[in-house]
């Protein structure tokens, strides 16, 4: 039996009924979040009267939330000298840590129940006057790959595996930062759905470099629940070891 690395939550959808997904985005269920998922230390992003204000470790810099029709939408960011920017927010925006020097933070989301899990990271350019949204994961998914080949799975659809190794879209999700704002601490993880056959629910962690998305170490899902397992807001659980033989 695998151990999924997520936690279950159930939320009430409308006049669907009750809903229990592994490590669930609300966004995507159609509700507003209220809790972090994946970065324990982060802040969720929920819609208040007026817009929720995440302050940075400065106390200086600030993000508020903007919401449309009950989800978060934009960002507002206003830098220590007061400059303000609208920064947009991917679908599925769920969480926000800031970096300790105040001049960055990653936005970590989910597209489904189960898979489409992203950090983004946005960054100060110059002295202020820009906000840039980067994609430092690109590196880690290719590695991902390589670490876990779809085409080498058990169980899974040829077609399938094909364009898993083409297009790789692994879960990745932000759980840290390092003292020095240069690294985000990655948490990545074969969706947990048998469209991935054998290699299902697999574990890596990285250590990225911001804003270039450099590999500067990779962790075993040992060693990645050993060092983050603090930073999580779930209990990481040890994969059962991944299941070659010929796709179907």
């Amino acid at each position: 039996m695998r151990y999924m690395n997520v936690f279950c939550r159930c939320l009430c959808v409308g006049l669907v009924g009750m809903v229990c997904s592994s490590h669930v985005s609300p966004q995507s269920q159609g509700t507003s979040p209220a809790e972090v998922i994946w970065a324990k230390n982060a802040t969720a992003l929920t819609c208040q009267p007026g817009g929720e204000t995440i302050h940075a470790p400065d106390h200086l810099t600030s993000a508020r939330v903007v919401c449309a029709a009950g989800l978060p939408f934009d960002l507002q960011v206003i830098t220590a000298d007061g400059r303000r920017h609208e920064v947009g927010l991917s679908f599925g925006a769920n969480e926000l840590l800031w970096a300790p020097n105040s001049r960055s933070f990653f936005v970590n989301g989910g597209q489904s129940s189960s898979a489409g899990f992203f950090i983004d990271v946005y960054q100060f350019e110059g002295s202020g006057r820009a906000v840039k949204v980067r994609t430092i994961t690109k590196a880690a998914q290719r590695n991902m790959v390589a670490s876990f080949p779809p085409c080498k799975a058990s169980k899974i659809d040829k077609k399938d595996c094909a364009t898993f190794a083409r297009y790789p879209e692994y879960n990745m999700s932000g759980l840290g930062w390092s003292d020095d704002s240069s690294i985000v601490y990655v948490f990545a993880e074969v969706p947990c759905s048998s469209l991935y056959g054998g290699i299902m629910c697999q574990v890596l962690g990285f250590e990225l470099s911001v804003p270039a998305g450099r590999i500067l170490k990779r962790l075993s899902a040992q060693e990645t629940k050993k060092k983050w397992a603090a930073l999580a807001a779930w209990e990481i659980n040890i994969p059962d070891p991944p299941e070659y033989g010929p796709p179907i």
